[in-house]
């Protein structure tokens, strides 16, 4: 169970200090059984190598659910999956990106050559975690928050061409949650990484760089022509450089005046990809039980969650 309990170590915290609260030995028992110790060595089995990183949908994902299960047990849970086992299955396709991905672009150097610029892996560039597999090479049209939205007056893709071309977007929406539910709620659906996608692929872009981190995430849509990739600060502000246009102050106007603010770049990338899409994969919840004595509260639960994919 100690487990479990450090799943409510970051909702503990929040609460007022020990010598605030009304507790009993049994709490206090509790609390003072969890090592972080124990936790580091849990948190080493789950991110072994044999794991693979346990992307979700992956044997090595149901690899590392079976070792939770068995887990689970160990600690006096009952199984509370499907069929009484300890897994509740769902249909996710899953892309698995490999080794040979590399960024680059085209930068002028001197009076009248230029030079490539290749992208580190990581601390400035991450593979698109849905992306198709393949390679393409275009220039680059910077097309704000890549939002179509007839509704609310705004086409970050009118004005410009993209057909063939890679787009450069940023992430969320030119309003934000922190501006309130009655503002950003037309404008929610919008900030969806697969909508951007989508709305990508619908506009006949070849490939996009996601101003995203750089950082990995699998959850997005998935186009077997469309290639993509996560980037940070350096790749940005190298696109913008020399266009006469400042990246921050553009994100800026368009967010102040919900206009958008799209243009052609003119600087060439290339961006290489090699993946391969699983559409058929299976993932798994697991799920265990640890049933309570008090006849009152028999049909009332308590439930505690965390990811066990990354």
């Amino acid at each position: 169970m100690k487990f479990l309990f450090s799943c409510l170590l970051s909702f503990l915290l929040l609460l007022p200090s020990f010598s605030q609260l009304e507790t009993d030995e049994n709490t206090l028992d509790a609390m003072h059984s969890i090592s972080s110790h124990d936790l580091l060595e849990y948190v080493k089995i789950i991110c072994d190598e044999q794991f693979e990183g346990r992307l979700t949908g992956t044997e090595e994902f149901m690899e590392c659910a079976r070792w939770l299960s068995s887990f689970f047990e160990s600690c006096g849970l009952e199984p509370a999956g499907d069929n009484n086992t300890w897994f509740q299955y769902f249909k996710i396709p899953h892309t698995v990106i490999h080794p040979d991905c590399g960024l680059s672009i085209e930068l002028p150097s001197g009076k009248k050559g230029s030079i490539r610029k290749h992208y580190k892996y990581i601390t400035e560039y991450m593979p698109g975690s849905t992306s198709g597999s393949g390679q393409v090479n275009a220039e680059v049209v910077y097309a704000g928050y890549g939002i179509t939205a007839p509704e609310l007056d705004y086409d970050d893709y009118k004005g410009i061409d993209v057909k063939g071309k890679i787009i450069l977007i940023e992430r969320e929406a030119p309003v934000s949650p922190g501006e309130g539910a009655e503002k950003f709620n037309p404008w929610r659906d919008y900030s969806f990484h697969q909508y951007k996608l989508n709305n990508a692929v619908k506009h006949g872009a070849a490939g996009m760089i996601y101003n995203y981190g750089p950082i990995g995430n699998p959850n997005n849509a998935y186009d077997k022509n469309f290639i993509y990739v996560h980037v940070g600060d350096s790749v940005v502000n190298d696109i913008f450089s020399g266009t006469g246009k400042n990246h921050q102050e553009t994100v800026e106007q368009i967010n102040k005046k919900l206009a958008p603010m799209s243009f052609n770049t003119g600087k060439m990338v290339s961006i290489k990809m090699s993946t391969t899409h699983y559409p058929d994969g299976i993932g798994a919840n697991v799920i265990g039980i640890k049933k309570g004595s008090d006849p009152v509260l028999s049909e009332e639960a308590i439930i505690i969650g965390a990811h066990l994919d990354h």
